[in-house]
Formats: structure tokens, sequence, C-alpha cells
């Protein structure tokens, strides 16, 4: 049977910023990876490792698919696919300064509904990662968010940017899921853009806070492989990772260029240049 091509209208090209906050996030790179890159002629996108989705904001797909581990996260984008007013609506109930006493109530009620699939959870998500600190997402060893309450008057996105945010993903398909179920939908052509955690640079390294379980150097491995074969099957790859020698060793034959970026090192609240590693096979 011959494969079905997705067809949907071109879309004004608009680049819009995150609506949240993340750790390891791109959004103060994206526009140097974006200049070492040639995207013409790309109609399908895959973004895995979604995070702050700083690629897909920035671009202008026919199609694209984006998933990620966190079922709260992609939840929240998918009601903010549906639902911009009513996240808008629901965001403008908390006043400014917000206290500790409600952070942490909020803190307790997105927990007990982990993995909820509905509007009110991704407005506790939001919430959250706007007054917590430093917007990290991090879980305990029974996969309940632990950040502590950072920023009494957090700033929300507009009405008008959950609106245009709602527009873009609505030729997206989002999904709960790890990166590799990507490789049963990918084909020759399509752009994959990973971002994966980052192998950590210290012992208290906030940035590498991301999932229950840690992406460590096996899984960088297996992620390496794992991008091999989508290369081999003709798809365009790029890849966002730490400028430390495994890494390097991982993409000897790949193209790699030094970028640098402001990251939180430790859980004090200033950052430091670190160096970064946009890797690439086109």
């Amino acid at each position: 049977m011959a494969q079905k091509t997705l067809i949907t209208p071109k879309k004004e090209n608009i680049s819009l910023k995150p609506f949240i906050r993340w750790a390891g996030g791109k959004q103060n790179l994206i526009n140097e990876i974006f200049s070492n890159l040639d995207l013409n002629g790309i109609d399908r996108f895959f973004e895995p490792f979604l995070g702050g989705g700083s690629f897909f904001l920035k671009s202008n797909f026919q199609y694209s698919f984006l998933s990620d581990l966190n079922p709260n996260l992609i939840n929240c984008y998918q009601q903010i696919k549906d639902n911009p007013n009513a996240i808008y609506s629901g965001l403008l109930e908390f006043e400014s300064p917000v206290k500790e006493s409600t952070y942490y109530d909020i803190r307790d009620k997105f927990n007990t509904h982990s993995g909820e699939q509905s509007i009110e959870q991704a407005v506790r998500f939001i919430f959250l990662n706007r007054t917590s600190f430093n917007g990290i997402y991090r879980v305990n060893k029974s996969g309940n968010y632990n950040v502590p309450f950072g920023k009494p008057n957090p700033a929300f996105s507009s009405l008008d940017h959950l609106k245009a945010i709602s527009q873009k993903l609505d030729s997206a398909t989002l999904s709960f899921d790890y990166y590799d179920s990507i490789s049963k939908s990918t084909r020759a052509g399509d752009l994959l853009y990973l971002d994966p955690p980052y192998p950590r640079l210290s012992d208290t390294a906030y940035f590498n806070h991301y999932t229950l379980d840690k992406f460590d150097q096996n899984e960088q491995e297996k992620l390496a492989e794992f991008a091999t074969n989508q290369s081999i099957k003709g798809c365009k790859v790029v890849i966002s990772n730490a400028d430390i020698k495994a890494i390097r060793t991982l993409y000897n034959n790949w193209e790699i260029i030094e970028c640098s970026a402001y990251r939180f090192i430790s859980c004090k609240k200033e950052k430091i240049k670190v160096k970064e590693l946009i890797i690439k096979n086109f």
C-alpha cells in the first residue's frame, strides 16, 4: 500500500519564544543553531526531547512531531494547542506576589494529579515552572516534583502569545513517548532535532535534572547509535550536547560546531558560560 502524504496548508513564518523556562533550554542559542543550518525544502520535523520547544517555536514546517518523556509537559502543550483561552484564564487567578504557601499548595496538587491530561494540570505546570527555583523540572525517587519556591513575581505569557503558540501547534502531533519511538515514522528527508539531557558537568549541575531516570553515558551511546541509524535512513539530524571528550568521541564522524551558553551549574543563582556543541550530518 502506498504511503499517504500528510498535506497541511503553509503557515506564516512566525518565530515565537517559549512559554516556559527550561533548564538546558536553547532560547539563547537558537539563532546560532539556525545560522548553521540550511532548512530549505524540509517539510517534516521531529523533536523528541521537546522541553521548552525553542527549535519548533522558531521554525516553520508543514508537519511537526513533538514528543517527550514527561507527560505533564506534553499535556501542557496539548492544552495550549486546544484551549489557550482557558490556560490564560487559569493563570490569571494567581495573585502577585505569590505567597510561598500558595506555591507549595499548588505543588502538592500537581503531584496528586501528576500525569493527568487536563487544563487544570497544565495551569499548575506553568505556574510552578514560572515560580520555582531556576525553572528546573526535577522529581524525587517517588516521581514527585520537588523543586523549591523561587520567584514571587512570575511572568506568565500573554493571551496573544498563547494563541500564537496554539496556532503554531495546530499542524503538530504531540506524543508522550521515548525518543526512539519516532523511528517508526521518520523517512528520508525529514529533519530531527535531538536535545538530550547533557552529561553531568558537576555533582550539583542543576540543568542535568530531567526525569526520574538520569540520562547516563550508556544512554548517550544509545542515542548516538539511534542518530547514526536515522542518518543512514536519509534523515537530516541536528544534535545539541555538551562539549566534552566523550561526546566528541561518539560523533567523531559528524560535523561539529562549537558554541557557548550561560547555564546554572549549581544550586546557586549565578550562571557561568559553558561550551556546547552543535552536531549535524548536513
